[in-house]
């Protein structure tokens, strides 16, 4: 499987010719570039402007069956159950053995019931910014509770992009000194396999890497 960060909280995840991309942005305004890519299918975790931009994503078109199995937990983008922001989705998607966990704008607590559904994840997505979504002193517990072999950190501040109301990533990563497992890439795309090694992973945001 190949997991590619577009910025903000939107990854194309491809896997046997069939992609996805997850949380696709109009961000113009936190100077991100326009989005533009391509793909099989989108998903979105909630309906606002840097989560839904389903106009920045050609699809394919392509007639080819979806070979992920995709579910999702309704949760809430707030502590107020969706007063203040709304609800956000969770996306789980399944294939070959594998489980990615997207957890959109997660701003509420999970039951037992939903981080059992969540556990043992082979890739997880998590919220490392805050900003009208958990921060980061609250997502890092989380993680350490979900046990996900691949942690990716998203929705933060970097190269002059997004709020700067926002954390750095490092906000995040720090927490896990001095463990050797949080990795920098120099490139916006990892490939995950059943024997990549556990880490947290910070993918370099890259404007042209569609």
């Amino acid at each position: 499987m190949e997991i590619s960060w577009l910025g903000h909280s939107c990854f194309k995840i491809s896997h046997k010719g069939y992609s996805v991309v997850i949380d696709p942005y109009d961000l113009t305004n936190a100077n991100y570039p326009v989005l533009s890519t391509t793909a099989d299918a989108v998903l979105c975790s909630h309906e606002h402007r840097g989560h839904n931009y389903r106009q920045g994503v050609k699809l394919s078109g392509t007639a080819a069956e979806c070979p992920y199995e995709v579910s999702v937990i309704d949760t809430f983008h707030d502590t107020s159950y969706g007063s203040l922001r709304g609800k956000n989705k969770i996306h789980i998607i399944k294939w070959d053995g594998y489980k990615l966990v997207h957890m959109g704008d997660l701003g509420s607590f999970l039951t037992d019931a939903e981080k059992s559904e969540l556990f043992g994840a082979d890739v997880l997505m998590i919220n490392a910014g805050g900003f009208r979504a958990m921060p980061s002193d609250k997502t890092k517990p989380l993680a350490d509770e979900l046990c996900a072999r691949v942690v990716i950190p998203m929705h933060y501040a970097h190269d002059g992009c997004g709020s700067r109301r926002m954390e750095r990533v490092n906000a995040f990563t720090d927490q896990y000194m001095p463990l050797p497992i949080v990795h920098f890439y120099d490139t916006n795309t990892i490939t995950v396999t059943h024997d990549t090694p556990d880490q947290v992973a910070v993918l370099k945001f890259m404007p042209n890497g569609r």
